[in-house]
């Protein structure tokens, strides 16, 4: 009995996985933003939410890592540009 086992082959991703952390935080900020113009002054009531989510999508921009710390990555790791 043999056994079919194929290799699979291992790739670094961290440049795709900070890009794609990056533009699902910019994505969600500018949804939020847009819903808080749709809602106007309602949007800071409780009784809708969307100024918990406005809060929160402004979380995504920092936490775990923040958008520069990302475009600082890209630029040095990707584009082989000096560090600043």
């Amino acid at each position: 009995m043999s056994l079919n086992v194929s290799v699979i082959s291992v790739k670094p991703c961290g440049a795709e996985a900070n890009m794609a952390k990056h533009l699902a935080a910019d994505a969600s900020f500018e949804s939020a933003n847009a819903c808080m113009n749709t809602f106007g002054g309602f949007g800071f009531v409780d009784e809708y939410a969307v100024e918990r989510k406005f809060r929160e999508t402004r979380m995504f921009q920092t936490a775990p890592v923040s958008n520069n710390l990302i475009k600082n990555f890209i630029a040095t790791k990707v584009l082989g540009l000096p560090r600043s």
